[in-house]
């Protein structure tokens, strides 16, 4: 028999498409879920079994287009509208240990902190004399914007991909990673 030169190569190594039945597998460096994954109980940082003190809980993910965030140069409203309206959206439960859960509530309080002062600041802008208004606006800027960096810095887990139902996500540990099964989604 001879030897097609026309034919397809054949890649043995390359892994199956996933079943229908499986809600999570691994990608590279990429953790791939759809709607209602339940991911095993160890934490998704650490790779650490889920036991005393740990974090379990069904928690709502989304992408939205890269696209989409240049609308800001329109109208910021206009950004949050098609935003809502294109936002790709599924939840999966995870597990967290208690230290990475510890670090993340620290995170958020700080940011929640700069909110609060980012607040104070403005009022104080609005009601103080004309001299140190500029003054005060400018710390309410660099505080929520601070803030804003702290709440973005504090999610564990950052959905980059999205395709037919398939979320690409970055963030989970190497060794978590490796215990999944792999299979071959091209985003």
């Amino acid at each position: 028999m001879e030897n097609n030169p026309y034919a397809p190569p054949v890649q043995a190594s390359q892994p199956l498409s996933p079943p229908g039945d499986v809600f999570f597998f691994r990608e590279g460096d990429f953790l791939v879920v759809r709607d209602g994954a339940v991911l095993p109980t160890v934490c998704l940082r650490t790779n650490e079994p889920a036991g005393e003190g740990s974090w379990r809980m069904k928690v709502g993910i989304a992408w939205t287009p890269p696209w989409v965030f240049l609308l800001i140069l329109l109208n910021i409203l206009v950004l949050l509208i098609v935003a809502l309206v294109t936002q790709k959206k599924a939840k999966i439960t995870y597990s967290l240990s208690a230290a990475v859960r510890g670090s993340i509530v620290r995170k958020r309080g700080i940011g929640f902190f700069l909110l609060l002062a980012a607040v104070t600041l403005f009022y104080f802008g609005i009601t103080s004399s004309y001299e140190s208004t500029g003054a005060y606006f400018l710390g309410g800027v660099a505080a929520l914007i601070v803030a804003l960096v702290f709440f973005v810095i504090a999610n564990p887990l950052k959905v980059v991909k999205h395709r037919e139902g398939w979320f690409g996500i970055k963030g989970c540990s190497k060794e978590f990673l490796e215990t999944l099964p792999v299979y071959f989604y091209p985003f």
